[in-house]
């Protein structure tokens, strides 16, 4: 077995911690789903809204991890860029087969490219690109102890939804993935991270259905095509727990506003989390201004309750 003590972006959301109450975000029943376009429409006009706050990594974390991380990748706990946004607000709604997210939040730049290919006229040809995407990744629990604290030592198995406004939102689904924590060394290829107490924290990452809803485009790197290409295409999965769920954002005026839907229960209940209205189902998010690694902020525990 190999250790791989890697941070990155796409691999967690470093929460904030399970202190104080968590937030009550009520999802209203609907006879009828919404149009999942980046708009929201009057079918939303009912739903309470929640404004959820959200912070960067603590600086004890970075610490811990600073000290503690080995390899090519703990440079990246020695920058300290990180996201400015503040708050998200949040609305559901539910028919009887499937639930909606609307997301909405104030971003100053629309950052719509991920490493795109972008052409040196002096050398001709295409070289990788600085810019980095905006996103947004929401995590529901599937078994084991879910805390909004991604760096705490506990087995934990967790369905993660990612949006990706390059990636994944020029084509029609998300990147639907789950996550598997544990405080004991996990099979095959796991990453290794460290809690506040400096304990250590293994964690392996799982696309579902084995393939992303994107791929890269391969372009011949010394024929202009334009002065910026995207690095990455929307690609379909094949297997149908890679299609789950649906997303699309818009970001004008300033806002992204992304609105997510799903079925409650996809038949995936290994990979996916089933949503039981009578039940009521915990939630927590992190969103991403154009930086990756731990420079997201996240949210505390969210409490979804299903109104009738």
């Amino acid at each position: 077995m190999k250790s791989f003590p890697i941070i990155l972006a796409s691999t967690l959301i470093l929460g904030l911690g399970t202190s104080g109450f968590a937030d009550t975000l009520y999802a209203k029943k609907v006879s009828s789903p919404p149009v999942l376009d980046g708009s929201a429409e009057s079918i939303w006009d009912g739903a309470k809204p929640l404004d959820v706050a959200v912070k960067p990594i603590s600086s004890a974390l970075i610490t811990v991890n600073k000290e503690k991380q080995k390899g090519k990748y703990s440079k990246n706990w020695t920058k300290d860029k990180h996201t400015q946004i503040q708050k998200v607000t949040l609305k559901a709604i539910y028919t009887d087969t499937d639930i909606f997210f609307l997301a909405t939040w104030h971003d100053k730049t629309k950052d719509n490219h991920h490493k795109p290919w972008k052409w040196n006229k002096e050398n001709e040809e295409y070289e990788a690109g600085k810019e980095r995407e905006d996103r947004l990744s929401f995590r529901f629990p599937i078994s084991g102890d879910f805390q909004s604290n991604m760096l705490a030592a506990v087995d934990s198995v967790v369905d993660v939804w990612q949006w990706k406004a390059a990636r994944t939102n020029n084509g029609e689904y998300i990147h639907d993935k789950h996550h598997i924590y544990s405080p004991n060394e996990l099979k095959g290829k796991f990453s290794t991270h460290y809690s506040l107490e400096g304990k250590e924290v293994y964690l392996v990452r799982v696309t579902d259905g084995g393939k992303s809803p994107y791929e890269s485009n391969d372009i011949d790197p010394f024929t202009h095509q334009g002065d910026l290409v995207p690095k990455y295409v929307p690609k379909k999965p094949e297997n149908q727990d890679g299609l789950d769920v649906k997303a699309k954002g818009a970001w004008n005026n300033d806002m992204w506003t992304v609105e997510i839907g799903r079925k409650l229960d996809t038949g995936h209940a290994a990979t996916d989390a089933v949503f039981v209205p009578e039940a009521g189902v915990k939630m927590d998010m992190a969103v991403f201004d154009r930086v990756g690694d731990h420079f997201h902020a996240t949210s505390q525990t969210i409490d979804i309750v299903f109104d009738k």
